[in-house]
This record gives C-alpha cells, sequence and structure tokens, in this order.
C-alpha cells in the first residue's frame, strides 16, 4: 500500500502543481492582461525584462495564467527587437519547467502506454521524429502548452530536441503575438488584424504539415 501511494505521489505530483497554481491565480485571472502587467511593470528596461521573464516563470506553473497576455505585454514595453528577445526567453523558461517536471512522470506514461493502444500509438508517432513532432505542435499553438511540456518530458524527448524545436516552432506565433502587443492601442489597426489572421493561418499550415507528413509515413 505504501508503495502504491508512493507511486501516486511520484506520477502526480507534477499535475498537483500545475492545479495548486491554476487555483492560487485563478481569483486574479481577470486582472492578467497585458496592459495591467505593462502598468505594473518596473520601467528600467533590465528590471522590466526580468520581471517578464519570472511572470513566464510563474506562468509555467498555472494553466490559467495567459501566455498571449506576458507576448502582448513584452510588445507594450519594448521596441520590437528587444521584446522578442524578451519573449524568447521568457518562452524558453516557460516549456522547460514543466518539461523537467513531467520527466518524473515517464515511467507513469510508459505504463498507461502499456495499457491503452490509443495512447501506445501516440507514443510511437511522436517517437519516430521528435522534433518534427514538437516543431508542429508549438506552430500550431496546442493548448494549454504547460500540459504539453509535460506530455514531452515525460515521453523522454531529448531536452535539446525539445527546446530547440519548440522556440523554433513557437517564433513566428510568438513574433505575431509581440506585434500584437503593440497594436492593442489601435485594435481597428491593419497590424492589429494581420497579427490575428496569421495566428489563424500558423494553425492551418501546422495542420497540413501534420497530415503530409503522416500520409507519407503510411505510405
Amino acid at each position: 500500500m505504501e508503495k502504491h501511494a508512493f507511486h501516486v505521489w511520484r506520477y502526480g505530483a507534477p499535475l498537483l502543481v500545475l492545479a495548486a497554481g491554476a487555483a492560487a491565480l485563478w481569483p486574479f485571472r481577470h486582472q492578467l492582461t497585458a496592459e495591467a502587467i505593462a502598468a505594473f511593470s518596473p520601467r528600467q528596461t533590465v528590471l522590466a525584462a526580468s520581471f517578464l521573464v519570472g511572470l513566464y516563470a510563474l506562468k509555467s506553473l498555472s494553466v490559467c495564467f495567459p501566455m498571449s497576455a506576458l507576448t502582448a505585454a513584452g510588445g507594450l514595453l519594448f521596441p520590437f527587437p528587444l521584446a522578442l528577445a524578451v519573449n524568447l526567453c521568457g518562452t524558453g523558461v516557460a516549456q522547460t519547467i514543466p518539461f523537467f517536471l513531467g520527466r518524473r512522470e515517464q515511467g507513469g506514461l510508459e505504463a498507461l502506454a502499456e495499457r491503452i493502444p490509443r495512447v501506445a500509438g501516440v507514443c510511437r508517432a511522436q517517437a519516430e521524429n521528435p522534433w518534427l513532432s514538437v516543431f508542429l505542435l508549438r506552430l500550431a499553438g496546442a493548448s494549454p502548452g504547460d500540459v504539453v511540456s509535460l506530455y514531452l518530458g515525460a515521453s523522454g524527448t531529448p531536452y535539446g530536441t525539445y527546446l530547440s524545436a519548440g522556440l523554433l516552432g513557437g517564433l513566428p506565433r510568438i513574433a505575431c503575438a509581440t506585434v500584437l502587443g503593440g497594436a492593442l492601442w489601435q485594435p481597428g489597426s491593419g497590424r492589429f488584424w494581420l497579427s490575428l489572421a496569421a495566428g489563424g493561418a500558423l494553425t492551418a499550415l501546422s495542420g497540413v504539415i501534420w497530415l503530409l507528413w503522416r500520409r507519407r509515413r503510411r505510405a
């Protein structure tokens, strides 16, 4: 019984961490906007960048903290090149923390795959080309991203593969959201609508690439 309880705690702890983070931030969810984050940010550039990256780390422990608000806040706080760099650093932090939490669940995922054929099929497809799988998941903006990171950590994806594919796949969407942040004060502007359209197009593109790759693999 004690051994069973230990395994339940070991494999369930990462999900409990996310649940606790979500519960703590849920009452403030309506205040977690790009404008509010920018207003609370320090005025000095280095401190503002550190503050924003710290919020990305906090976001990685809570599925209810919107990543888009952080990315857009970067667009409000900094010129575009610096905003993009800070948002990429923050995204790397936000992807890394739940990934390593998911490493604790690797044995649990393997046991689940042995029992459920569909889970085994997903694991096999992801293992055949882990870089492409991670790239497409991030390009599509698969949500919730923290749970996706937990799964990829539990699936045994190499960290270098995971981070490089994740950042590259997320780059177009991060860039769009950063531009959108700079356009929040002009919600009817062409740049505002272009950013929204680009996000939708990226999701559709990733789906097409995934289908083509699956068909080629089956041929």
